[in-house]
């Protein structure tokens, strides 16, 4: 009754099919069953939660969900991103598919975007499809789709400091600057 849970992968000794590497273990004292403790990329989700701040380029191959701040490029390659209602996003993103219930100022560059009830986009939308619900905004251009891969401009000195200026970035000294760089 107040047992170890066991899946149904660890009683017949299969693998799960949604785990991809190999790991060996022992299971009552001597039978040894291959188990997986690796996720496949498809499933894979970074996520900043609500309270974090970030600095810097991201770049990965999953899915991201934006809760936090995030001041510089994100460019995703095989997932979406998602700004939620809390996330709030300063810079370039890339991905095949963003969708933006937050908040994001800058350019975005996608097949498919969806800005959603509470999502905001000011700046730049270069997409194929856009969908932009009731309360939505969108304030900007949008420019012709070209599916090609897009050169993302790095986070500089210059961009941390106007950000400072404008009381959205706290840096309390010449060292908190250069350890966000």
């Amino acid at each position: 009754m107040f047992g170890k849970k066991t899946s149904k992968y660890e009683m017949t000794g299969t693998q799960s099919p949604s785990l991809t590497s190999n790991v060996s273990s022992t299971v009552s004292g001597s039978e040894s069953k291959v188990y997986s403790d690796s996720i496949d990329v498809r499933n894979r989700c970074t996520i900043i939660a609500r309270n974090a701040s970030f600095v810097g380029d991201i770049e990965d191959s999953g899915d991201i969900q934006i809760y936090g701040k995030i001041i510089g490029n994100i460019n995703i390659t095989e997932g979406s991103i998602r700004i939620m209602n809390t996330g709030y996003v300063k810079g370039q993103l890339n991905a095949p598919e963003i969708i933006i219930d937050g908040q994001v100022h800058g350019s975005c560059y996608a097949e498919n975007i969806d800005i959603l009830e509470h999502g905001m986009l000011r700046g730049t939308s270069c997409c194929e499809n856009i969908a932009i619900k009731r309360g939505g905004v969108f304030v900007g251009q949008s420019e012709e789709w070209t599916p090609k891969e897009v050169p993302l401009t790095r986070v500089t000195k210059d961009v941390i400091e106007e950000l400072e200026v404008q009381n959205e970035l706290i840096i309390t000294s010449d060292d908190d600057l250069n350890d966000k760089l």
